[in-house]
């Protein structure tokens, strides 16, 4: 079995994807991005092709469960509003349509990850309704402090009503619905809202899914935190990897808006040493809760396809959220709605095929997606590292300034290459020699390189 350190994951809001089966169209409104849009499960069966094409070798999506249809002005296409944890929605797909969901991904080579929440149920959730399960929630009021843990795990998120973990009964149940799904031939979870719920319980629930599911199922965590400090008291708890938010925010503050590739590497190398296994955490550009990446750039493409070099060249598990392969945007103002529309997979060909150049490079070589990661350079404008495996080695080089620059990169004495050795750079075909222990790396503006032996190490 491969090992999910290697994967690419290609992540996906169901109802925003493709419209597959207009028969469970129920209130569709492509005209407001609060409503249902028509995407299912037999849409992402449709386009799968299309996204292993990509060179994504993993697919995440949003939960299918049955969800409240509506409250207020929004209805619950995005899939967090659970009322039954062990059926899916109207609006995706049967259960069997899910199971063949899953069985032709996997098919095709695709593992299957899935987004699955475990903080909260829906307004209409049976148990919230019944005065018996008076004990299942917290009464606590909304959320007013974000960074005080107390409330971030005794109180409400928007309102939702919040589980009790701590509750026996709760947790047992909760572990119940991870193993029903696990059941269905997933091959991982997303965990929303980790820090909304005590560790003690997700402790429980990682030991209990890799017990049921077997030690290569993978919990990948979203912990909205900024400090790396706090992500491996997680891994130790078995949850193998989490979404990577201190990287996000680097990334956000140096190549979407032009920092110093000073911080970047600083941001990495803090990273590195912080968390329990930095190679199980995922990297990523955007997704449904921020802005899309393009739009923080000011729309300049270019920044777009640097950070998809260094995302998919990074000791992480890249996470691409669909349309930033074909350069969708967001507004940049307001919540992130506007980040959720309507798939466009013909907007940008010419963003697809780089992306695609990233996905075929990076799936053909172990350096990248398992090598160790060794700082060769950095200062304000370019940014070098190199992957390192027994088998394999590959050389980046990030320039994040709009001009040209030339660097002699040395090489590390950890590496083996040696002096004369013919590198390719594989965007480019270009060819380059090792000399005087260096590698002599010329790159336009806001342009990524990556280097590997022309023969096999």
């Amino acid at each position: 079995m491969r090992s999910w350190q290697g994967e690419t994951i290609y992540f996906l809001l169901i109802d925003r994807f493709h419209d597959g089966d207009p028969t469970n169209n129920h209130a569709v409104n492509k005209d407001d991005l609060n409503r249902y849009h028509g995407g299912d499960l037999q849409g992402v069966i449709d386009k799968m092709d299309y996204i292993k094409s990509t060179g994504a070798t993993a697919i995440w999506i949003t939960p299918p469960m049955d969800n409240q249809t509506s409250f207020v002005d929004s209805d619950g296409y995005h899939g967090y509003w659970p009322i039954d944890h062990f059926n899916t929605d109207e609006h995706v797909g049967t259960m069997d349509k899910f199971k063949e969901f899953v069985n032709t991904a996997h098919e095709k080579g695709l593992k299957v990850l899935l987004d699955i929440p475990l903080n909260h149920t829906a307004w209409e959730h049976p148990f919230y309704l019944d005065p018996a399960k008076h004990s299942w929630f917290h009464h606590n009021g909304d959320v007013t402090d974000w960074d005080d843990p107390w409330q971030s795990e005794n109180c409400a998120i928007f309102g939702l009503p919040d589980l009790a973990q701590e509750n026996p009964e709760v947790e047992k149940y909760l572990i119940e619905v991870g193993k029903f799904w696990a059941d269905t031939g997933v091959d991982g979870f997303r965990l929303d809202a980790v820090k909304n719920v005590p560790k003690a319980f997700w402790d429980k629930f990682n030991a209990a899914m890799h017990e049921h599911a077997g030690p290569d199922f993978y919990l990948m965590g979203e912990y909205y935190v900024g400090d790396p400090s706090k992500y491996a008291q997680y891994q130790h708890g078995g949850m193998d990897g989490l979404v990577d938010y201190p990287l996000y925010y680097t990334i956000d503050d140096v190549l979407a808006k032009g920092g110093s590739m000073r911080q970047l590497a600083d941001r990495v190398a803090d990273c590195d040493r912080k968390f329990a296994k930095p190679e199980m955490m995922s990297a990523f550009l955007d997704n449904h809760d921020t802005k899309r990446f393009l739009t923080k750039a000011g729309g300049d493409r270019d920044r777009l396809k640097l950070a998809l070099a260094f995302q998919m060249t990074l000791n992480r598990i890249p996470s691409v959220y669909y349309g930033t392969e074909v350069s969708m945007e967001s507004d940049l103002e307001g919540w992130s709605e506007t980040s959720r529309r309507m798939m466009e997979f013909d907007n940008d060909p010419d963003m697809l095929a780089y992306f695609q150049k990233l996905g075929a490079i990076r799936k053909d070589s172990i350096a990248l997606r398992e090598g160790r990661l060794l700082e060769m350079w950095q200062d304000d404008q370019i940014y070098a590292y190199g992957r390192v495996h027994p088998q394999d080695e590959a050389v980046v080089v990030l320039n994040n300034s709009p001009h040209e620059q030339t660097r002699e990169i040395p090489v590390r004495a950890e590496s083996r290459l040696r002096e004369g050795m013919a590198l390719k750079e594989l965007l480019t075909g270009e060819t380059v020699t090792i000399q005087n222990g260096r590698i002599h790396s010329k790159l336009g503006g806001k342009q990524a390189a990556i280097y590997m032996p022309l023969d096999k190490l």
